[in-house]
């Protein structure tokens, strides 16, 4: 009889790690679409704070995400996963009530950094917790299972957005707690993973990637600002580029890299993680610059607003599902959600006024980009993991995510440095144009990419945010 009781309790404990795992990812998908509908109101509660200034509040989580994601699955190989899991989760909600709190735009922006933080150390633990709780052959389904939750976060997060910020915006950081809580107790009841498996991360790689990130970032948000002559523009740039080689030197010669560089000399995988940077600068751009262009351009309640555009998540949503059932190649869906993401920043150029029309003008782009996400993030995800052999999944996985983030950085950055004030259609003109090149540079890599992969392979760890 003891066998049988072993069988049966098996699933329970993994429908229960995937249900607190799920909540991490409900967790960091929320965090991308309920902060984009509240920025405007973040900003105009800070007298004087500009929107340069306050993309930082996306910027800073974006980039603290990037820079340890991959070290913060490598310390859960080391110290346990379980172990990890939970730290990233108390640091994910701690830092979600400092920013709560804020009482000024430093303060919001560390507190984002941190949190950011927190997101590197839960979600690869987190997935790595719900792989090792199945075997082999349910991983597609344990992971589509999760992929559908955090699309439901998505979905969600621009009405439950709109909905918090009309009556509070730090009331978008606190209901984090009410979901992270329960996870955080019912993750005592899973079963920690063996440890010391791993050397530790070179975590000063990690910070220099992350400072050098930074100044490119604020060099990009303020280079309109200050114009090209200026010093301090200068200055960062310079810096930048001086901490971004010194984590080129330090990965290419530590023991125990930050990122695996060499991965690089796979032609098919590099062009896979550039095809995915660019793309994702564009979707930064759009899921920004969306949810501004309704509350500053169009004057709409950011309740009204976050009914309006939920409809470009949802469709993210399901086709994301549909694009890891569909029989194109890897190729192939990424052709289709760079084209579809074209279509969709042209038509908004064209299209898009100061008077509200959301049906003919709105409306129709936000299908297209809900597309366009679905399809070319399985597309690249796939082909960078059809390039790599099975002990390589990792580490590629790893600096796919990366890039996700850090093109999501950049995207805020050349957003804010374009729309400038951003209150009429004018100022969004040149990035509907620069959302469309990065859409179509993104394909440009596709169309250099092997024809003969597919989408049969395993697919890489997601990090779970930013997914639709």
């Amino acid at each position: 009889m003891t066998p049988v009781r072993a069988n049966l309790r098996e699933p329970a404990g993994a429908r229960l790690t995937q249900a607190i795992v799920a909540a991490a990812g409900l967790l960091s998908a929320l965090d991308l679409f309920i902060v984009n509908i509240a920025f405007p109101s973040i900003r105009d509660s800070f007298d004087g704070a500009s929107n340069q200034s306050l993309s930082w509040v996306l910027s800073a989580y974006s980039i603290a995400f990037a820079a340890f994601m991959v070290p913060g699955g490598r310390m859960g190989d080391r110290f346990g996963r379980r172990r990890l899991f939970r730290i990233g989760l108390i640091v994910f909600l701690t830092s979600s009530a400092a920013c709560a709190i804020s009482p000024d735009v430093v303060w919001l922006i560390v507190a984002r950094a941190f949190k950011g933080l927190g997101a590197a150390l839960m979600i690869p633990s987190s997935l790595a917790l719900l792989l090792t709780a199945y075997p082999p052959e349910a991983h597609k389904r344990a992971i589509g299972t999760w992929a559908a939750i955090t699309s439901i976060g998505a979905a969600a997060g621009p009405v439950l957005g709109g909905l918090l910020v009309h009556l509070d915006w730090r009331l978008i950081f606190l209901i984090n707690v009410p979901i992270g809580l329960p996870a955080m107790w019912l993750s005592r009841r899973i079963a920690e993973t063996e440890a010391g498996g791993s050397q530790m991360p070179d975590l000063l790689g990690s910070a220099s990637f992350a400072a050098g990130t930074a100044c490119i970032v604020a060099a990009i948000s303020y280079s309109t600002e200050w114009g090209a002559g200026s010093q301090a523009l200068w200055i960062l740039t310079v810096a930048g580029i001086a901490l971004l080689t010194a984590f080129v030197r330090r990965c290419l010669t530590s023991a125990s890299p930050a990122l695996d560089l060499r991965m690089f000399r796979n032609r098919q995988f590099s062009l896979s993680v550039i095809g995915m940077l660019l793309f994702y600068v564009g979707f930064a751009m759009s899921i920004l610059g969306g949810t501004m262009y309704l509350t500053q351009v169009w004057r709409w309640d950011p309740t009204v607003a976050g009914l309006a555009y939920v409809v470009g998540p949802a469709i993210a949503g399901m086709s994301s599902m549909a694009a890891g059932r569909a029989q194109l190649s890897a190729r192939g869906l990424i052709l289709v959600g760079c084209g579809s993401f074209a279509i969709a920043s042209f038509y908004w150029f064209f299209n898009l006024g100061d008077e509200p029309l959301y049906l003919i003008g709105f409306l129709p782009g936000s299908i297209f980009s809900g597309i366009a996400v679905g399809t070319a993030q399985a597309g690249f995800l796939a082909r960078g993991a059809a390039s790599l052999s099975p002990r390589e999944y990792s580490a590629g996985s790893g600096i796919l995510n990366t890039s996700r983030q850090v093109g999501g950085a950049l995207g805020v950055a050349v957003l804010v440095s374009v729309t400038g004030a951003a209150t009429s259609s004018s100022d969004y003109r040149l990035a509907f144009l620069v959302t469309a090149c990065t859409s179509l540079a993104a394909g440009f890599c596709a169309l250099a990419l092997d024809a003969r992969a597919n989408t049969g392979g395993t697919l890489p760890k997601a990090d779970g945010s930013g997914s639709q």
